[in-house]
């Protein structure tokens, strides 16, 4: 965990100014609102981005979604995960959110380019050379946040069929999300960061301004 903190550290040092975050929606022409529920598998982050799809969608907004890559990797994941899963997990997310940044108000993501890296981070590590490209293209790409709604634990992980249910993984998962985004985002920072249980409506509302 030291050598994480050491990376996040040097992370940090290679971040450009922070500019003050949107307090308001950024209607399409002028910009997108792009929001992430962020942190370890079993917190309802799924769940909850629905839920605030449709939230902004009643408001008059119109929204993109965009669900767990994971879930449509072609390589093994969980304890069996290869390194190129997680590079395609990363590499695709950013594809989608690309594609997806035009046709809307708000781009809702269920989890941001950083948290999957700390699923690569604990499978893999986080020193050597591949590793550290990897989490400073992950913290660049995560300028293009405006708000990242981390979801605290409250259970452990339900059988769904495709993440482990292994309660020690979840947690060692959370750990790590700790580490990356603890010790660099704030309410403060760009992007705004929030750890709280929040409703679909409560995030919303800090969407919506």
């Amino acid at each position: 965990m030291m050598r994480l903190t050491r990376l996040a550290d040097r992370m940090r040092q290679s971040n450009f100014s922070w500019r003050q975050p949107s307090t308001t929606l950024e209607i399409r022409g002028i910009g997108l609102y792009k929001v992430a529920l962020v942190g370890t598998h079993g917190v309802n982050k799924t769940t909850i981005a629905y839920e605030l799809a449709g939230v902004l969608k009643r408001k008059g907004r119109t929204v993109e979604l965009l669900t767990e890559i994971a879930r449509e990797c072609p390589f093994p994941l969980n304890e069996q995960a290869t390194r190129e899963a997680y590079q395609w997990i990363i590499a695709r997310q950013v594809q989608l959110e690309i594609e997806k940044a035009p046709r809307a108000d708000v781009l809702v993501c269920d989890r941001s380019v950083l948290d999957n890296f700390a699923y690569y981070a604990r499978r893999y590590g986080n020193e050597g050379e591949e590793a550290e490209a990897l989490a400073l293209y992950c913290r660049s790409w995560m300028r293009t946040y405006d708000l990242l709604v981390r979801l605290p634990v409250t259970e452990a992980p339900a059988p769904d069929g495709f993440r482990s249910t292994d309660a020690a993984f979840q947690r060692e998962i959370d750990m790590l999300c700790d580490e990356l985004f603890e010790t660099n985002y704030t309410q403060m920072t760009r992007p705004s960061y929030i750890r709280s249980s929040l409703s679909a409506s409560e995030i919303a509302e800090s969407v919506l301004g």
